[in-house]
């Protein structure tokens, strides 16, 4: 069986894992685009960090709308945290602006762009409020992968399967599970 997050750049992969923690956190019940935008700023190695970072947002700023802007819920401890529509729209998003770009690999930075793609949810409303707008971010993302083209996420990781990643991937089944809706598309 081939890794089902083969497009996923090893940083892409963290960050959807930081976002599962971060809803973890909050105690609430879904993977929204609010966690994704604490993922992406969370992973400060890749170029998405990279622009939220140039673009003047702050970590605790943006946590701190966050955790006014959605509720937390009485999640159990084990239940399975599952993405929100806008989530899974972004992830889809994220695919197509890769496309578009002529990469073959998933980075931080179609992440991002799928994330001010989509008009709907907490992260854009963060945005939104902190002065930031999807064209500044488009055009700043756009600006940091001229100046260094091969930063951060463009080279697509290798195939492996060592035991660590099996491991990792335990950890992460729903980073797991939504791989597979993506490659295959």
């Amino acid at each position: 069986m081939s890794n089902k997050m083969e497009r996923f750049t090893q940083r892409a992969r963290r960050v959807l894992s930081l976002a599962q923690e971060e809803a973890e956190r909050l105690q609430h019940s879904q993977i929204g685009t609010e966690h994704l935008l604490l993922g992406l700023m969370r992973e400060d190695g890749g170029v998405a960090g990279r622009v939220l970072r140039e673009l003047g947002l702050e970590a605790r700023k943006v946590e701190d709308l966050v955790t006014r802007a959605a509720d937390s819920s009485d999640r159990a401890a084990t239940e399975a945290l599952e993405l929100s529509a806008e989530t899974k729209k972004v992830l889809e998003l994220a695919v197509d602006e890769a496309r578009r770009m002529g990469h073959h690999y998933i980075g931080t930075e179609h992440l991002l762009l799928g994330l001010v793609r989509q008009q709907e949810g907490i992260a854009i409303d963060v945005l939104r409020r902190l002065g930031i707008s999807p064209e500044e971010v488009r055009r700043q993302t756009r600006r940091v992968l001229q100046e260094s083209p091969l930063q951060s996420s463009a080279q697509p990781p290798q195939q492996e399967r060592s035991s660590s990643s099996r491991r990792s991937a335990e950890k992460t089944p729903l980073v797991d599970q939504l791989a597979t809706d993506l490659t295959a598309l």
